[in-house]
């Protein structure tokens, strides 16, 4: 009996939802939640809900995430530059 009283309030609280499309492109999208102030990040088979204040600090992160993967790739391609094709052996 629990089981069921609880899909009643999932079912019902997915009822009073007010859920607006904020952003949507080919990796997926994040739609928010007015009723319940949290957006949801979905990825493929893969749904995240966010509180809305927290957003802000999920794109510094995301963005920092950016800034090094470029960085790191940088770094890559000049060691592979430098370094000989063929090494000495000793």
């Amino acid at each position: 009996m629990k089981t069921n009283k609880a899909l009643e309030n999932v079912t019902s609280n997915q009822a009073s939802c007010l859920r607006i499309l904020l952003s949507k492109n080919e990796s997926g999208q994040i739609v928010f939640c007015e009723n319940c102030n949290v957006a949801e990040l979905e990825l493929g088979a893969i749904s995240v809900r966010i509180e809305a204040g927290t957003l802000p600090i999920l794109k510094r992160l995301l963005a920092d995430a950016v800034t090094r993967l470029a960085l790191y790739e940088q770094e890559k391609a000049i060691f592979a530059r430098e370094s000989p094709l063929y090494p000495s052996m000793h």
